[in-house]
């Protein structure tokens, strides 16, 4: 496959969809983005423009509506919220040809999680993302490349993002094989601006990244606080560390391998500064939150693999009863 010839399409077009798609269309490469209502007309009357202290990125990608007639798709990288998906999987499907390669990039555990895996838990669903197997039967597991996704950057506004630290997107085959397709994405990731490590465990990078997630964005929603100013805050520290424990238990239970103890996770996003969390972000805005996929998925996981957590339900139900009172659900 010629990678500068090949189709790079951005469905979920925010602040790490819109980095990506910047970076790869900077660089030469044929990209297009899926957008609808506003974001749509903003991306299509001035193109997304990324913002950063050194310098800026200014491109006009192809813009499309999910509707169109949209040439075929080579990578097609999904950038929604996982919590959106059940309700546009049967539209994304219809954009998927035999040569396209879906690369996941949501926050939380992946709907194809326990494909491939062998332990004793077996090809289970995750009920949490995969509501009746919707989004497995949509976005089949083998036509997926995992990826964690690093960056720190926020939306100002459509198509214009603030990036404030981070170019790193690890990918990873679910089998953990080291395909051509896989070493194609990272290679165009990599001379785009970004880096792209490819790891052959992804989960281990899932759920080094979910300790941060599980912890720091319902926190932050709930005290509107930053990274910093949570992990400056020793109530607050504390809460961080008892969430992290209960999270790093259920992924070791499910053969996840820590490279980094919880004191040095914790000092990686102290290190981020005064960054809001997405969920702070989604909840300032009024918009959906990531809680299936970052909170419910690990409670889930929690009952599947007989792990307590204590910690994790308090904050689940007071982040619910805070939506609720917000009339946000």
């Amino acid at each position: 496959m010629d990678r500068k010839n090949s189709h790079y399409c951005i469905l979920g077009t925010g602040a790490i969809g819109g980095l990506i798609a910047a970076h790869l269309s900077h660089s030469g490469y044929n990209v297009s983005c899926i957008a609808r209502g506003k974001t749509h007309e903003a991306l299509k009357s001035n193109g997304i423009k990324i913002l950063r202290e050194e310098n800026e990125i200014h491109v006009k990608p192809k813009i499309y509506k999910i509707t169109d007639s949209i040439p075929n798709i080579d990578y097609l990288f999904v950038t929604l919220k996982a919590s959106s998906l059940p309700s546009v999987v049967k539209d994304i499907s219809s954009l998927i040809t035999h040569n396209t390669t879906i690369v996941t990039g949501m926050n939380g555990i992946p709907h194809w999680y326990f494909n491939g895996l062998t332990s004793e838990y077996g090809n289970m669903r995750i009920n949490a993302v995969d509501p009746d197997g919707i989004v497995t039967r949509g976005l089949p597991p083998n036509k997926i490349v995992g990826s964690v996704i690093y960056p720190a950057a926020e939306l100002a506004e459509p198509g214009v993002i603030l990036h404030k630290s981070g170019y790193k997107i690890t990918l990873g085959e679910p089998d953990g094989s080291q395909t051509k397709r896989i070493e194609t994405l990272a290679l165009s990731l990599n001379t785009s601006g970004l880096r792209a490590p490819i790891r052959k465990n992804l989960r281990d990078e899932i759920w080094l990244k979910l300790l941060g997630n599980v912890a720091f964005n319902p926190l932050s929603a709930l005290t509107g606080g930053t990274l910093a100013e949570i992990c400056a805050n020793p109530d607050t520290r504390k809460i961080v560390i008892d969430l992290m424990n209960e999270a790093k238990t259920i992924g070791e239970k499910l053969g996840a391998n820590f490279r980094l103890s919880i004191e040095k996770r914790i000092k990686g996003a102290e290190a981020v500064g005064n960054h809001k969390t997405s969920m702070l972000q989604d909840l300032e805005a009024r918009r959906p939150m990531e809680i299936d996929a970052i909170v419910t998925a690990v409670q889930e996981l929690g009952k599947i693999t007989n792990t307590p957590t204590t910690v994790l339900d308090l904050i689940s139900s007071l982040l619910r009863q805070k939506i609720s009172v917000l009339g946000l659900n």
